[in-house]
């Protein structure tokens, strides 16, 4: 995505002249032109007093000269990923200089919009252009492996002409009877002991022998957005659909990028006006109106669900699949009688924390309910005496990432994205739970004000 985030990032640096050419202009003004139509986040073009190269030419600008051929820096900070993919180009236009890379931390990115949270900016500023894609004549096998290990859990069907015909998930797969269960579930399910991985792999191999391939398996009825749309737009859609993210194309239908709910709610992070410490030009945002400018910032209180899915730490492991299949978030969330949370339970956790002998019951039942077989596995088939895994607090995660319900929304976004967790818990400061904030909820900041 455009949006550059906190955390591991790289320096590229590129030394050249001021007159340096490229196809007849000036070299420094089409890298930079170059780079912001490619979405870098940014870049900074320094004009030296002096300096020489590898010609051993001294540069130097003189008081008295119109031009110059004074030293240029460019400088940009960006994603490793979107670096590595824009350098083949500019080693193409740097004839003579040096380029450097290296990495380096953000601490802090944010734009200097003036008037509010920036939902009209396009979505070529925020999509990620690096995109897996696979041709409507793909094998199912090919489509599959792209698939459990692609950065987006969607997988765009192209044309010769990079236009876009289709898409498959891994729902379309699970209908086709391709994969037995979500990716997630399968790249767990091969992580974990010999028996576990057998069995996954053996509800796989059909897929080698079938005649299906990509065209057959994706779905036509695709929304999409276009890079000049703004970020409103998408999220409208997003909400109204229901859909986690978007496939970006021009007017041609040329796929260009993709853009997700975390590509959006990067947008809340970066702007320094949802945060309370932005008091220069404008003012923290207001519970009742988004873009006024008021001093009271946002809190996920105004977003959250009330309505939540939860055992007691207690509950029998048959109850809490049972409510965990059952829960729109597919998590539930374990609480004591006066609703402190102890932990949280994913059908992942119920996977990696059972008795390895149980785990093909588990996958099986589960395979089941993602067909929509509204089977449940047995309680007798859960042995008593050599059973590790018997209620909800045998197989909960205690390491909950929660918020408070004062919690402003960019503190609770930056901590979702952080974590890598798509809802998090809202709590009192008693540690109450009083509801759950998601990526969708959230989403409903772009549509006030």
């Amino acid at each position: 995505m455009s949006l550059l985030r906190q955390g591991k990032a790289q320096v590229l640096s590129i030394y050249i002249g001021e007159s340096d050419q490229w196809n007849g202009n000036t070299l420094y003004v089409e890298i930079v032109e170059f780079l912001r139509k490619n979405g870098c986040a940014g870049a900074t073009v320094t004009r030296a007093i002096a300096g020489y190269g590898a010609g051993v030419r001294l540069h130097e600008q003189k008081a008295w000269q119109l031009t110059s051929d004074a030293p240029v820096m460019l400088q940009v900070i960006d994603q490793p990923e979107r670096l590595q993919r824009l350098l083949p180009h500019l080693f193409t236009m740097v004839g003579s200089g040096i380029m450097t890379l290296h990495e380096t931390d953000v601490l802090k990115y944010t734009h200097a919009h003036a008037h509010g949270l920036p939902v009209k900016l396009p979505v070529r500023q925020v999509m990620e252009t690096s995109v897996l894609t696979v041709l409507p004549t793909a094998s199912l096998t090919h489509v599959v492996s792209l698939l459990l290990d692609a950065p987006f859990r969607v997988l765009p069907v192209v044309n010769e002409q990079h236009h876009l015909v289709g898409i498959i998930s891994t729902g379309d797969l699970i209908r086709h009877d391709v994969l037995p269960i979500r990716r997630g579930i399968v790249k767990r399910a091969r992580e974990l002991d010999e028996t576990t991985a057998q069995h996954i792999d053996t509800s796989l191999e059909h897929i080698q022998q079938s005649p299906l391939l990509a065209r057959d398996v994706m779905n036509t009825a695709v929304r999409t957005v276009e890079p000049a749309n703004s970020i409103r737009d998408a999220a409208r859609i997003m909400l109204n659909s229901g859909l986690r993210r978007l496939p970006v194309v021009e007017k041609d239908g040329t796929l260009i990028g993709m853009l997700s709910r975390a590509d959006l709610l990067q947008v809340v992070v970066t702007s320094p006006l949802l945060s309370p410490q932005a008091r220069t030009t404008t003012q923290a945002l207001s519970q009742s109106d988004v873009l006024a400018g008021r001093t009271q910032p946002t809190t996920v209180a105004t977003y959250m669900q009330t309505a939540v899915s939860t055992v007691d730490s207690e509950t029998p492991l048959t109850e809490v699949i049972d409510a965990l299949v059952s829960s729109p978030l597919k998590r539930v969330i374990v609480v004591d009688t006066e609703r402190h949370v102890l932990g949280i339970i994913s059908d992942v956790d119920v996977l990696t924390r059972i008795q390895a002998e149980m785990r093909p019951n588990i996958l099986n039942m589960l395979a089941d309910w993602a067909r929509g077989n509204r089977t449940r596995i047995a309680t007798g088939a859960l042995p008593r005496s050599t059973a590790k895994a018997q209620r909800a607090i045998d197989v909960m995660n205690t390491q909950v990432v929660t918020v408070t319900t004062n919690t402003t929304i960019d503190v609770a976004v930056e901590k979702m994205m952080r974590m890598g967790r798509t809802f998090l818990p809202v709590v009192d400061e008693e540690n109450h739970l009083e509801g759950v904030v998601g990526r969708s909820d959230l989403l409903k900041l772009f549509m006030e004000g």
